[in-house]
């Protein structure tokens, strides 16, 4: 059983126009040289904390999503940047003396050494998010500056659920929700920012904790009435294999492997990881016709991946 009742009014103005935080928690050890980057961006003066980053060498920008505006909680800012933004970060790139390159040409030339004092950029985002296509494309291809997708095949193929969107935006609508799992009943009171904050927390832990089909019978309780297959849950916020293929004939865009289900690779077997790196990079190949030489891991941490799950661990002639 669930129920969800819907607030017509909108957060309190002074909730709305609370600060930018960035102690925020993030999923991935990589997004931590983002929100670096977006501090200083927005830190007053900036030049204090910037020169911070003026260090010789190569810096790769690990992003994921562009979006219009943030999302009404701010829950999902580990993951999201602005237009503007982004607009800032070529800038402040710039003014730095950094030149943007595809990430190909920072592996090929690593081993050369480059030239002295040179400093190159090479920005990526992961998952595969409608936004690379729909607002960071036209961006990166005004300046001209080359960048990869890894793609996450379950997210393009709709086998896997991408909720976190769609339950931010649920929780933002409503003033309660309830469902039932592992034979327990659970029910939050989402009236102000700082419930809806905390039901999100608490729900988004639940489903990233349980197994696929415990997290779809969370998921058709929550969005009961909402959408008719759990496979629309989140759909207009990933690529579409079609939307891949056509960032793909842009020599600008380098199309990269992410996992088919995005779960923690050194948490499963070996043949199961290796279904995971392989059947993803055949995926790609049959929706962009090659090539896919890149493989990003869907979490960085320690205990997500280590040496058994490197691609060149991989038998030869399968990768």
């Amino acid at each position: 059983m669930s129920t969800t009742s819907t607030r017509s009014t909108q957060v309190r103005a002074e909730e709305r126009s609370a600060p930018l935080r960035f102690g925020i928690a993030v999923r991935d050890v990589r997004l931590r040289t983002r929100i670096l980057l977006l501090r200083l961006l927005t830190a007053s003066p900036l030049p204090a904390l910037a020169k911070r980053l003026q260090r010789r060498g190569d810096l790769i920008l690990c992003l994921h999503n562009i979006v219009k505006s943030h999302g009404p909680l701010g829950v999902n800012r580990g993951l999201d940047l602005t237009v503007g933004e982004l607009e800032s970060v070529l800038a402040y790139l710039r003014a730095e003396g950094y030149s943007p390159v595809g990430l190909e040409e920072i592996g090929l030339q690593r081993g050369s050494g480059g030239r002295l004092g040179e400093k190159r950029v090479a920005i990526t985002f992961d998952d595969g998010y409608a936004g690379n296509l729909h607002l960071a494309y036209p961006v990166l291809r005004r300046h001209a500056v080359p960048f990869t997708v890894y793609v996450t095949t379950g997210f393009m193929d709709r086998e896997v659920r991408v909720w976190w969107y769609g339950l931010e935006r649920l929780l933002a609508e409503v003033d309660c929700v309830a469902f039932e799992h592992a034979g327990r009943p659970y029910q939050y009171t989402c009236v102000t920012r700082a419930q809806k904050i905390h039901a999100y927390r608490s729900i988004g832990a639940m489903l990233s904790g349980a197994q696929p089909r415990a997290a779809d019978q969370i998921h058709e309780q929550l969005f009961a009435g909402r959408i008719a297959d759990l496979r629309e849950l989140g759909a207009g916020d990933v690529l579409t294999a079609e939307q891949v293929r056509v960032l793909s004939r842009d020599p600008l865009v380098t199309i990269g492997a992410h996992s088919i289900s995005h779960r923690p690779l050194q948490q499963l077997s070996y043949e199961a990881c290796r279904q995971e790196i392989l059947e993803c990079r055949e995926r790609l190949l049959s929706v962009t016709d090659g090539p896919v030489d890149h493989f990003a891991y869907p979490f960085g941490n320690r205990k997500a991946c280590g040496p058994r799950e490197e691609p060149s661990s991989v038998p030869p002639n399968t990768w």
